[in-house]
């Protein structure tokens, strides 16, 4: 069996370009976060996903797309705190700002 030189999202089905778990990114997420609003920076974890990807911070197995992990927090903070949801997309965009549009 031939190996691909890329691995999937198990979200999206789209190539993982920037290998960064969700781990990762959640502990960035929650400083950015927590500027504004502790209780809601607690709720941000990261997914545990596992795949073939390998995070290029930290080394953990991955099968979760930035793009796709910054999009479900985005959402959250869509609900929650919508003002603070656009310097969110701004600050970990990974193509958020693309898919905000889209939703518009």
């Amino acid at each position: 069996m031939n190996q691909a030189p890329f691995n999937w999202c198990v979200e999206c089905d789209e190539v993982i370009t920037n290998p960064v778990c969700s781990d990762c990114l959640a502990i960035q997420m929650r400083q950015m976060v927590a500027e504004q609003d502790q209780e809601l920076a607690g709720m941000i974890t990261g997914a545990e996903i596992e795949g073939a990807t390998n995070c290029i911070l930290c080394g953990q197995s991955m099968g979760l797309c930035a793009h796709c992990f910054s999009k479900d927090i985005y959402e959250l903070l869509q609900e929650r705190h919508p003002d603070m949801a656009q310097e969110f997309a701004s600050r970990f965009d990974f193509d958020l700002r693309k898919a905000v549009a889209d939703f518009a």
